[in-house]
């Protein structure tokens, strides 16, 4: 939106129109001022003025409600009407329109525009040194909108009829061609198409907005400026600034707990989020996509390897996240010990920096509570890494003898047991590391049970 104020629409480039009543020449040398056009138009034209302008209030938007083009604002509220409108409510009255502008509007007090003539009322608002403050005619581009006026209730009501509607239409990912440009919804996806068509006349934080109130869905969003939106959008930190900055004022965490079905659709949102780069892709694919990151392990694959495990655990449907699962395969291929580390260690409460094979073996001979659920999701999710990692150097059978160690922990000692006895007579050390730490996991499972 502009930041000052724009000319009148159809100003000249010329000078002139502020008006001088100081006289040129004695009092008693002037005409009679019997023509109404030499007379000042007085307080009568300024009320008819002042009300045909009410009529602008009928017509009055919001700016981000306007459509792209000319527009004038009317007041310092603002509220604005289109060009159209503006032509409608003045047709005729050009005298009244021109005074009314003048007006209380940065230059001229009532008082003085009310002493001016018609003639001085129409130079003085062409003048090029005439800068409206309050009313004045600016123009709308597309995509401008004020970055510091709050959304409010009617913008955040028309969110979530859209969230409705996407998640309505939204397909899974396997749905869509390979490398197809793809949105997340809490319901799954939907094609670039469908989200152009629902954000069809919409500004680009109304998109940034949803994708917002996705992740968090206690946030009140009538709340929040198009600056707001766009900082906590790009940044998780910016977000967590503004929630607890106001102790949890500008969130509805108490709806959240009773409607835990929310914070399920935030967490399937961010999955997807995660794997809308990969829909039409199967996670063989997946992972052969971004073997390449870590080729040469940069040091970062152990971190995150560690958050995409967390995550798996966290996942209301682990086995659709192929971004955790792809991770947790190159883990595997390319940081095995640390990826050992981290899964074993999800499985049990007990944990230590000692050599790996002991540590295995301590946790499996431990008395120590552990997590049986997380051993179950892990299982199930190495199941899937075994069958679609890199099988050249071995992480296929790294991920099944982690995969025997979860069934260990779950009490599953058959499916463990006939794991452990298929890798270690396998003969796999001499494809790299991954395979050789799979013998070593599978020979402390096959001592243990046996």
């Amino acid at each position: 939106m502009a930041n000052q104020a724009r000319k009148p629409k159809g100003s000249p480039n010329g000078t002139g129109g502020q008006f001088d009543h100081t006289p040129n020449q004695p009092n008693d040398t002037l005409p009679a001022l019997t023509d109404p056009e030499d007379m000042p138009v007085g307080g009568e034209t300024m009320d008819k003025a002042e009300t045909i302008a009410l009529n602008l209030y009928d017509r009055q938007r919001d700016w981000d409600d306007l459509p792209v083009g000319g527009c004038y604002r009317i007041d310092d509220l603002g509220n604005y009407v289109t060009e159209a409108d503006w032509d409608t409510v003045w047709a005729g009255h050009e005298l009244e329109k021109q005074a009314w502008m003048l007006s209380d509007n940065g230059q001229y007090s009532r008082d003085q525009v009310t002493a001016m003539t018609p003639a001085e009322i129409k130079n003085t608002y062409e003048s090029e040194d005439f800068h409206p403050d309050i009313a004045y005619y600016t123009e709308k581009d597309e995509g401008d909108y004020d970055m510091l006026t709050p959304m409010g209730s009617k913008r955040e009501e028309a969110l979530w009829e859209t969230s409705e509607y996407l998640a309505n239409i939204s397909k899974e990912s396997m749905d869509f061609e390979p490398g197809e440009q793809v949105h997340a919804t809490a319901a799954g996806f939907v094609s670039e198409q469908e989200w152009n068509e629902a954000f069809a006349g919409s500004q680009d934080y109304e998109k940034a907005a949803y994708e917002l109130s996705q992740r968090h869905p206690g946030l009140r969003m009538a709340n929040l400026t198009p600056q707001q939106v766009f900082a906590m959008h790009d940044s998780e930190k910016a977000y967590e600034q503004y929630v607890y900055a106001s102790n949890g004022a500008h969130s509805a965490e108490a709806d959240l707990e009773r409607h835990p079905f929310m914070r399920r659709a935030a967490a399937l949102y961010r999955q997807n989020e995660r794997n809308a780069k990969y829909a039409g892709y199967g996670l063989d694919d997946v992972i052969g996509m971004r073997e390449s990151e870590y080729a040469g392990n940069d040091g970062t694959l152990t971190a995150n390897v560690q958050e995409a495990t967390l995550r798996i655990l966290d996942s209301p449907e682990p086995t659709a996240d192929m971004d955790s699962m792809s991770t947790i395969a190159l883990g595997l291929n390319h940081d095995p010990e640390n990826t050992v580390r981290m899964l074993a260690g999800q499985m049990s409460d007990y944990s230590d920096a000692r050599e790996l094979k002991q540590s295995l073996r301590e946790q499996l001979d431990s008395d120590n509570t552990y997590d049986q659920d997380n051993a179950e999701r892990l299982s199930t999710i190495l199941a899937c890494v075994e069958n679609n990692a890199d099988g050249t150097r071995g992480a296929g059978q790294l991920a099944a003898a982690m995969g025997a160690f979860a069934s260990c922990r779950q009490g599953d000692t058959e499916t463990a047991r006939r794991e452990a006895a298929r890798i270690c007579s396998a003969r796999i050390i001499s494809l790299g590391r991954p395979a050789a730490l799979a013998y070593t996991v599978a020979d402390v499972i096959y001592d243990y049970l046996n």
